[in-house]
């Protein structure tokens, strides 16, 4: 049995002490910020004994084997090079910095325990990703579509105005991550990004991504506050795989006709779908697998980290961010 030490109480957190708990480990202590009104209830919920309010505090009392860090998405950058030199492994949620030069000297500075870091980005562990990678070494791929629709408004209200600037890294490096996982470096080709006439954010970005792997197109499309759901979309030479959103997919192949009805009265053409999978859902989509992953790999060391994003992989997502975010 594993013990865990959590720097962060809120919701995420959570989700990481649901997988700690089904793989049968222990959680010895959590440290929150002064004045967290999380930590109570979080200490109850998952029967740890000890809290804190300084996570260097909880490490040296508590000697954990491993950490969790989840705390809020702008304080990670200045808390992260110090748990990273502490030489025990961790699972960070993202974004570990909010800028590549950032997140570049927190490297720089920790190069011995890289090995020992998985940055959370769960939608690479969903059931249904070895079905997409076996079709992209089999099939004939011709483009990509890439939508992310983020909420920022309801973003800016619930977490700060400021997330505005940072919506890129803070919520679309998630899709963009997963792409990159599955078909490998993108570049910038052409991007076009419209301002907001009120508070100065940006309200779309429109472009074409290249993959340069595959030498195909990706259309990002980037609306914000959009009524459209997140998908990415595979367009293979005779089929279709869809994740919309992006804990289904669904695999199309051929077309099927629908005669007109009373209430449609016109023949109407449609995708057949040949293939529907659910990513599992008793737990968080992905943090259980993801959990299993960084226990293998960053503590036990019995595999190479193959399948979680590793620090040198979160830098290049975060410069594909910034390389958008400039277009």
């Amino acid at each position: 049995m594993l013990k865990f030490g959590f720097i962060g109480c809120g919701k995420m957190a959570g989700f990481h002490a649901d997988a700690v708990r089904a793989l049968d480990h222990d959680i010895v202590g959590v440290s929150g910020r002064p004045g967290s009104r999380n930590i109570a209830d979080f200490s109850k919920l998952y029967g740890i004994a000890n809290s804190y309010q300084d996570w260097r505090e909880m490490i040296e009392e508590e000697r954990p084997d491993a950490l969790v860090v989840s705390v809020s998405w702008d304080q990670t950058e200045g808390i992260i090079q110090e748990i990273v030199n502490s030489g025990l492994p961790s699972l960070v949620e993202k974004p570990v910095a909010l800028s590549s030069s950032a997140l570049q000297k927190i490297m720089a500075n920790t190069a011995q325990y890289h090995d020992r870091i998985m940055v959370g980005y769960n939608r690479r562990f969903y059931d249904f990703m070895p079905l997409i990678k076996q079709a992209l070494d089999e099939q004939e791929l011709i483009s990509i579509d890439l939508n992310f629709p983020e909420p920022l408004g309801n973003l800016m209200k619930t977490k700060s105005p400021k997330i505005a600037k940072y919506i890129l890294i803070y919520m679309s490096s998630h899709w963009l991550d997963l792409l990159i996982s599955l078909i490998g470096e993108l570049k910038v080709e052409s991007m076009s990004k419209k301002r907001s006439a009120g508070p100065g954010h940006v309200e779309a970005y429109n472009g074409i991504l290249r993959s340069i792997r595959y030498d195909i197109p990706v259309h990002l499309k980037a609306n914000f506050d959009a009524p459209s759901n997140t998908a990415i979309t595979f367009n293979f030479r005779d089929s279709i795989y869809k994740l919309c959103p992006i804990e289904v997919l669904n695999i199309y192949k051929g077309m099927e006709s629908i005669e007109p009805s009373g209430e449609v009265p016109i023949r109407r053409y449609v995708p057949h779908v040949e293939k529907t999978r659910y990513t599992d859902t008793k737990y968080k989509p992905g943090v259980l697998k993801q959990m299993e992953c960084f226990i293998e790999t960053c503590v036990h060391k019995k595999t190479a980290n193959g399948q979680g994003c590793t620090l040198d992989q979160a830098l290049e997502v975060t410069r594909i961010c910034e390389e958008i975010e400039r277009s």
